[in-house]
């Protein structure tokens, strides 16, 4: 599908001519041809100069990789422990709490980034304390993009577990166990914790598809040199382009798979009972 969406983006000027498809075929064939054969796929790294492109890519794409995996742990953590810690509080305080990730959440992810990035321009710019560095040109930064690309999948995963928190308080294994004397806290993290997780993994490629959104955004706007930044600067190359994606989606299908197979466990499908 990666493959056929690029060979149409080259040749869609001819659609509907009679030598369109034979043209998109065969943009097809070289296409998987050079993934077949990336290695001997070249990109310009300067006017003077050509590399070849996993030389070229592998300091972009792990790049890319670390921030993914710092945001994706982040964003989980935030998410259940803000989760559980609302959970305890009165009805009128979690209201407020939800009524604020509304308002975070329905806030365009450009702005939201570009105002924090603002903030810490203009803290540092009145007090000469730069928090973290807001700017990855020179050096790879990762704090503060990790921050700012958590929180809509944070906000996300919050919402959806409170919601789910909320259902199973009503069940008759929680009003059996709030009968028998445990407390809210023990009956949270034992009874409904598990029901918890599984709608984690069973929800992880939303919250993958929020993260590598909000990733392509983040790295525009801090001008980091990350994976998605490399492919725009080489969107003329659609080699370049096919290759990148497919290391992009291929390890995140697996980990999709992943989330499936422990969903499965954690809810005793499968052969297994609960």
């Amino acid at each position: 599908m990666i493959l056929s969406i690029i060979a149409f983006s080259k040749t869609f000027l001819l659609f509907l001519k009679p030598n369109w498809f034979e043209t998109f075929l065969s943009r097809m064939k070289e296409l998987l041809i050079s993934v077949i054969n990336f290695q001997d796929i070249r990109v310009r790294v300067s006017d003077f100069k050509n590399q070849n492109l996993m030389d070229a890519l592998s300091e972009p794409y792990f790049y890319s990789v670390k921030i993914l995996i710092g945001v994706f742990l982040f964003s989980i953590l935030i998410g259940l422990c803000l989760s559980f810690i609302v959970t305890l509080l009165p009805k009128k305080t979690q209201n407020i709490f939800k009524e604020i990730a509304f308002f975070f959440e329905s806030i365009p992810d450009v702005i939201l980034i570009f105002s924090i990035q603002l903030i810490i321009i203009w803290i540092f710019k009145k007090s000469a304390i730069l928090i973290v560095n807001p700017i990855g040109y020179l050096e790879n930064i990762y704090i503060l993009p990790i921050l700012v690309t958590s929180i809509i999948p944070s906000l996300v995963l919050f919402q959806m577990t409170l919601f789910i928190i909320g259902e199973e308080q009503n069940k008759p294994y929680v009003e059996f166990a709030k009968a028998k004397g445990i407390d809210r806290l023990r009956v949270l993290i034992i009874h409904i914790f598990r029901n918890v997780c599984l709608v984690v993994f069973s929800n992880i490629q939303l919250i993958l598809w929020l993260i590598i959104s909000n990733l392509l955004i983040t790295e525009y706007i801090f001008n980091m040199k990350g994976i998605f930044t490399f492919m725009f600067r080489h969107l003329s190359s659609s080699d370049v382009l096919a290759a990148c994606l497919l290391l992009i989606f291929i390890p995140f299908y697996f980990i999709e798979y992943l989330g499936r197979y422990v969903s499965v466990k954690i809810s005793g499908e499968g052969g297994e009972g609960a």
